[in-house]
């Protein structure tokens, strides 16, 4: 249970995807789309004008519309700077991290990048400065800046820009503006040399209309205007651009209110779940976490989208939620990876070690009909999908190497070999419970546990019973009680009993991952001991083994696993903590 309440269970918030990792702001109302009814099919036919544009956000900014470019977004205000003040072969000096359009736009331009490390929070004002020198054609600054969250005073950017050669052009990148403490665009229209990039995708929750402004004095915007096409925009986009700045002002900020007070509660969660979040004056919060990609793929298989950077590993970036639903959504899901209710697992492979079991009924029921299946062939049926059913799997074997045989014949030769007969024992007493059971117990203290496995009930209950461990299980869902994974409604059905809404299951296969993902389950991949089974016979020398669970490693996070961990005593400590 998260502190904020359950969702609505009459509506079909808990299936739809929440994408929190572009920072796009609360949609507009839909009476802004009326603008375009008004108007008529006639806006569509003529080239548009941005004057009135124009000068409806200087209205805004409070200052004159010759200080004013209409951009197509954002990005195209920084590649019109970059292409304008940043000549070949120039240098563009730059604090790092920064918003990726910024030095891939100089770059376009064909000037060279200086990429300026800093400690996060105080504008690097010397580093700057020591980095700037006679090849420097700009220097960009963002404030608030994306990724960190962080603002630079306007009294900092000014004593920057001051200290700059005559010919260094500032370009400060405010596209955050509207949340952060301060903007510093009034102030920095007084620097000749300084061009602010601002837009409506942020707080407007106009991502989509693609609007944006380059401001600064009348000279240099005359010279960016030189850099793109007469008509950038559009006339759609236009129309609900100017509906807005006259009639939505007041709703913007309201908007932007909802986030500064909701920006500290995201931040209270992320610490209750042992993040550390960065001081944000924008519209997300960064954060680090002991395990990010285990925040970011555990968020994603709930349906909560969040970012993750290649080069800040150990961050996810967090859109504040735009609604009380969301942030429900999401700080149940964050509760969710550092303590669920319950803990699901499947059987085989994650509790039983059925490689001499299962997979070698598998690999001899095969090799009756003449067919030879190794830990390859059986680990590529395993991950291709549609497996939870060895009888299907085997059968499908069979046939894929030009053998016809009935299902039932193959079902029939199966099960001999598993269960064996008065002659021969069968395969199902080699198996062996692969976690230790001091842990499960340990578990069984702490969670609700339960079985989701495409066993018949007969042979899991009797596996549970050798082992010592059914009582720790309160709900075990077999092939009996509905339809076989990758489908979600198994897990859901082991939810139910459990009463349980957040839990993690632990599964071999990409079906078992697809079905956690399904019902909004943290899917952990659990690689089977020896790569899933086979032949016994076969890679006596670790290669074949190396290889199998390297391609059921491989077929777990491609299917979506917040996390793969081996199949052993601790499942390599996942429990830990």
């Amino acid at each position: 249970m998260t502190p904020f309440g359950p969702p609505d269970e009459s509506s079909n918030a808990m299936t739809e995807i929440i994408d929190l990792s572009m920072n796009e702001g609360e949609a507009p109302p839909r009476q802004c789309l009326r603008v375009l009814e008004r108007i008529g099919p006639t806006i569509l036919r003529k080239y548009a004008d941005p004057a009135p544009l124009e000068e409806a956000y200087a209205a805004y900014l409070g200052i004159a519309p010759a200080n004013v470019l209409a951009t197509t977004g954002g990005d195209d205000a920084i590649d019109r700077v970059m292409r304008a003040f940043l000549a070949p072969g120039q240098e563009m000096v730059f604090p790092t991290p920064t918003f990726e359009m910024v030095p891939r736009c100089a770059q376009m331009a064909r000037g060279d990048i200086v990429p300026v490390e800093y400690e996060w929070g105080k504008l690097p004002h010397d580093e700057i400065l020591a980095a700037v020198n006679g090849r420097t054609g700009l220097v960009a600054v963002l404030t608030p800046d994306n990724p960190t969250g962080r603002a630079f005073s306007t009294r900092s950017l000014l004593r920057l820009a001051g200290a700059l050669p005559p010919k260094v052009t500032l370009m400060a990148d405010l596209a955050y503006a509207e949340f952060a403490d301060e903007d510093p665009t009034g102030a920095l229209l007084e620097v000749p040399r300084a061009i602010m990039i601002r837009t409506l995708s942020k707080a407007w929750g106009l991502a989509g209309l693609r609007v944006g402004f380059a401001v600064g004095v009348k000279e240099r915007i005359d010279v960016l205007r030189r850099f793109g096409g007469p008509y950038a925009l559009t006339g759609p986009s236009i129309a609900i651009a100017l509906d807005r700045l006259r009639n939505g002002v007041g709703e913007m900020r309201g908007f932007v209110e909802f986030v500064r007070t909701r920006r500290e509660r995201l931040a209270s969660v992320i610490r209750r779940v042992g993040g550390v979040p960065e001081p944000s004056q924008t519209n997300f919060v960064l954060a680090s976490f002991p395990d990010a990609r285990w925040i970011v793929r555990g968020m994603a298989a709930q349906g909560v989208l969040v970012r993750h950077f290649a080069h800040l590993p150990e961050y996810a970036r967090i859109t504040v939620p735009r609604d009380d639903g969301e942030f429900r959504r999401v700080a149940g899901a964050l509760e969710c990876l550092d303590r669920p209710e319950a803990v699901l697992f499947d059987m085989d492979g994650v509790l039983a070690d059925v490689g001499r079991s299962y997979r070698e009924a598998i690999a001899r029921t095969c090799a009756s009909f003449g067919v030879k299946a190794g830990r390859a062939e059986i680990g590529a049926a395993k991950a291709a999908g549609h497996a939870n059913d060895d009888w299907a799997v085997t059968h499908a074997l069979v046939g894929a190497a030009g053998v016809e045989a009935p299902f039932e014949e193959v079902k029939r030769r199966f099960e001999k070999l598993y269960q064996g007969d008065e002659r021969q024992p069968g395969l199902r007493r080699h198996e062996t419970l692969i976690p230790d059971r001091a842990l499960l117990e340990d578990l069984a203290r702490s969670y609700r546990l339960g079985i989701v496995t495409g066993r018949p009930r007969r042979d899991a209950e009797r596996f549970l019973r050798e082992q010592g461990v059914r009582g720790l299980f309160s709900a075990v869902v077999c092939r009996e009680d509905g339809p076989l994974k990758p489908n979600p409604e198994p897990v859901e059905i082991a939810l139910k009993l459990l009463e349980a809404r957040t839990a993690w299951l632990l599964g071999d296969t990409p079906d078992d991952v697809r079905a956690a993902a399904g019902a909004r389950v943290v899917p952990v991949g659990v690689v089977p001991v020896g790569g899933g089974g086979g032949d016994p016979a076969e890679g006596d020398d670790g290669t074949a083994d190396d290889d199998a669970r390297a391609a059921i490693w491989t077929a777990l996070e491609a299917a979506g696993a917040a996390r793969v961990v081996e199949a052993n005593a601790d499942f390599g400590g996942m429990f830990d903590g």
